[in-house]
């Protein structure tokens, strides 16, 4: 992304000053050590686009893939990359041809892009549709809404068409996605079954969970059988034996992971057990976000968040997500 820069006047004969916020950057692809917390340009709003004020930021598993250089051939990044997806802020100012209603210190939640611009920054320029009023809860907890949020929305209600009476599987209930999915199926009327580990047992009750699989103790599949549609952000073996638990005709919604084991065997396995499958990759449909905001708003659906950090340490929360075992959603909080 081309940043413009605000232009600061200064005493007649001395240059002009860019504006500059903070942010974490990376210089090139690769470990947690190409993190730097820095002075970065601060972006300009053009025409259609709003300048938010970042009040917190949300780290996910994407954030990661995009440091590391694993999503470079789907995403053509010009470095310096300011790193982040989801942010929770307020509207600073607005380029030409924002609709009157999005004013300053309007707050608001949405879902950026590598393309778009990081949202590990105190300053993120978007345009306005990405850019959603926020539920009235707090920043921390609206910022690790829009991509799990999104993610979970998109499977059930737009691919699986999810409705009251179905069994409803979610994998990894106590993660990002799997958390939002437990509470989205539920509002729908679904009957959720959900695994997890023996410390999550309590928190995915919470979230809804109509059966729990402590999966350090069983093996789902002789716990769960005739599943209409089942939430995969796994892959794996896990994958793979979820075919056998599935009801003959049922969905698989693969949260796109690009798991070989799982892309190997697809065509296979659904041919053996008469299952479809169907991908949930990343993308940004705004509206979504009102559908949430309602459901948070009536306390049908709340954040997973576990965890607050400031933004210089953003490279602690990938070193938590990339253990793979990190339960709950974090924060990153900017000052």
């Amino acid at each position: 992304m081309v940043f413009s820069l605000f232009k600061k006047k200064e005493k007649s004969g001395a240059p002009a000053k860019a504006a500059t916020m903070k942010a974490v950057q990376i210089d090139a692809y690769g470990e947690l050590s190409e993190m730097k917390y820095r002075d970065a340009p601060k972006p300009v709003p053009g025409p259609g686009e709003v300048l938010v004020r970042v009040r917190a930021a949300g780290a996910n598993p994407f954030d990661c893939k995009v440091r590391r250089g694993i999503l470079k051939d789907f995403y053509r990044l010009d470095m310096p990359v300011t790193l982040g997806s989801d942010f929770a802020g307020e509207i600073e100012s607005a380029g030409d041809g924002v609709p009157g209603a999005m004013r300053p210190g309007d707050r608001v939640y949405g879902l950026s892009t590598p393309m778009d611009g990081g949202t590990y920054a105190e300053y993120l320029t978007i345009d306005h549709k990405f850019a959603r009023p926020m539920p009235q809860v707090s920043f921390e907890d609206a910022c690790v809404m829009p991509m799990v949020g999104q993610t979970a929305w998109y499977g059930l209600v737009n691919l699986a068409n999810v409705s009251a009476g179905q069994k409803v599987l979610v994998h990894a209930g106590a993660g990002g996605v799997g958390a939002m999915a437990i509470q989205i199926a539920k509002h729908f009327g679904a009957h959720v079954v959900t695994t997890c580990s023996t410390r999550n047992c309590e928190l995915v009750k919470e979230l809804g969970a109509d059966e729990i699989v402590d999966y350090t103790q069983s093996d789902f599949r002789t716990a769960i059988k005739d599943v209409d549609i089942a939430v995969d952000p796994l892959g794996g073996d896990v994958n793979l034996h979820t075919y056998e638990v599935m009801k003959p005709g049922g969905t698989i919604l693969v949260v796109l992971r690009y798991n070989p084991v799982e892309m190997q065997n697809r065509a296979a396995m659904t041919e053996k057990y008469g299952v479809v499958v169907k991908e949930v990759a990343f993308d940004n449909q705004p509206e979504i976000l009102d559908e949430l905001k309602e459901l948070a708003e009536r306390g049908v659906i709340r954040s997973n968040l576990k965890a607050v950090l400031p933004l210089a340490d953003a490279a602690e929360a990938h070193e938590r997500l990339e253990t793979g075992h990190n339960a709950g959603k974090i924060a990153l909080k900017v000052d």
